[in-house]
């Protein structure tokens, strides 16, 4: 169960303002609650498209699962990954910008599955392709909990050049990994690190 924004007039409108505290229109049902889950680190362009096709899905309720510090040792240039504090708070001033009528919980994700593992109540995941096969396992774990499927809702990933969505995979994609990397480049160069 799939549903895609690609390339639709909505999402890019949705994702340009903000400061929208009605629900606009989108390419796809809306649900009750809606999930959607990551690391945020350095929210950028790509996560607050993905964040706000989540706040347009829902009609009461988004649950926005983070990952732990724990869960993200191996990333590399890790040392430059913000505080989790940091990225929940970065999360919850978005989402609260973008749908102010919403119950936004945020949920320390610790594992694979995080909150859409134990909470049937969640009908919907909005995700980008890049993560869609992890997500599918989502399903299977539901049904096994006796849960019903969640629709999964996904987004294209952004193209920094500007030219359209870039394929999962691609080193052009916008990304928390890519920004890291230019930090680190940055401070190895000797220039003063971006705050």
């Amino acid at each position: 169960m799939r549903a895609s924004i690609a390339g639709h007039p909505a999402a890019a409108a949705a994702a340009s303002d903000v400061q929208s505290t009605t629900r606009a229109a989108i390419p796809w049902a809306s649900f009750a609650h809606v999930a959607v889950g990551g690391t945020f680190d350095h929210l950028h362009t790509g996560h607050k498209i993905l964040l706000t096709a989540t706040a347009l899905a829902a009609t009461e309720r988004v649950v926005c699962g983070i990952a732990v510090d724990a869960l993200l040792e191996k990333k590399r240039h890790r040392e430059l990954i913000e505080p989790y504090r940091t990225r929940e708070l970065k999360v919850l001033r978005f989402l609260r910008a973008v749908r102010r009528d919403l119950i936004v919980e945020l949920a320390p994700i610790a594992d694979r599955y995080g909150p859409t593992a134990v909470d049937a109540s969640i009908a919907a995941l909005v995700l980008s392709q890049e993560t869609m096969p992890g997500a599918e396992a989502l399903n299977t774990v539901r049904a096994q909990n006796n849960m019903p499927p969640m629709r999964m809702l996904t987004i294209d990933m952004l193209d920094p050049l500007g030219d359209g969505a870039a394929a999962a995979g691609s080193d052009r994609l916008i990304s928390s990994s890519a920004i890291r990397a230019a930090l680190a480049e940055r401070q190895r160069a000797g220039s003063r690190p971006i705050a």
